[in-house]
């Protein structure tokens, strides 16, 4: 299923959900090179969010273009 979500993405739109993917690898590397437990956490938090966004966009665009196919 995962792979067919893919292939149905174009390059625009895996750029655009691709972002928020990029912002939260950094803030997972930032989380792990933090001393301070607090900063980590937030850093942590941080790159939850991107996750989200990222599934989020993808999401909302593969069942629009499933719509728009069955019309």
């Amino acid at each position: 299923m995962l792979g067919r979500i893919v292939r149905d993405l174009t390059l625009s739109d895996l750029t655009f959900g691709g972002g928020p993917l990029l912002l939260a690898v950094l803030a997972f590397v930032k989380a792990a090179r933090v001393d301070d437990a607090y900063a980590r956490w937030s850093w942590i938090a941080c790159a939850v969010i991107m996750l989200v966004v990222c599934a989020a966009y993808l999401i909302g665009v593969w069942r629009r273009r499933a719509q728009l196919q069955e019309e």
